[in-house]
């Protein structure tokens, strides 16, 4: 199932999440663990599920401290409307939306 078609794209198979930089630039020279020299060549990684949805859980914990949430449903739902892994978003938005309004964000300094 794609979840997000573009530049970058996204999708899910029974057992992975696949994350793809079309132009195979994926930000790798801005890693602390870049070696001075590598090249670049196709770029993409397959995750676990599992591991995505942590990550996903513990990115969604900080968005709500962010005060950010809703700003992020409604970009995603704008960007990524026609593809499958947006189906769930658009029927919970709603919901996000009103448990998002009831988290007070954390205050930033």
């Amino acid at each position: 199932m794609s979840y997000m078609r573009g530049d970058i794209y996204i999708w899910a198979d029974s057992t992975h999440v696949h994350f793809w930089s079309r132009d195979g630039y994926d930000s790798w020279d801005e890693a602390v663990w870049n070696n001075p020299g590598q090249a670049p060549g196709a770029s993409g990684v397959a995750l676990p599920q599992a591991v995505a949805n942590e990550y996903v859980v513990m990115r969604m914990a900080e968005l709500l401290d962010e005060g950010c949430v809703v700003a992020a449903i409604e970009q995603a739902l704008r960007k990524f409307s026609g593809n499958g892994g947006c189906l769930a978003l658009a029927k919970h938005a709603g919901v996000l939306r009103k448990v998002a309004t009831k988290v007070v964000p954390k205050l930033q300094n």
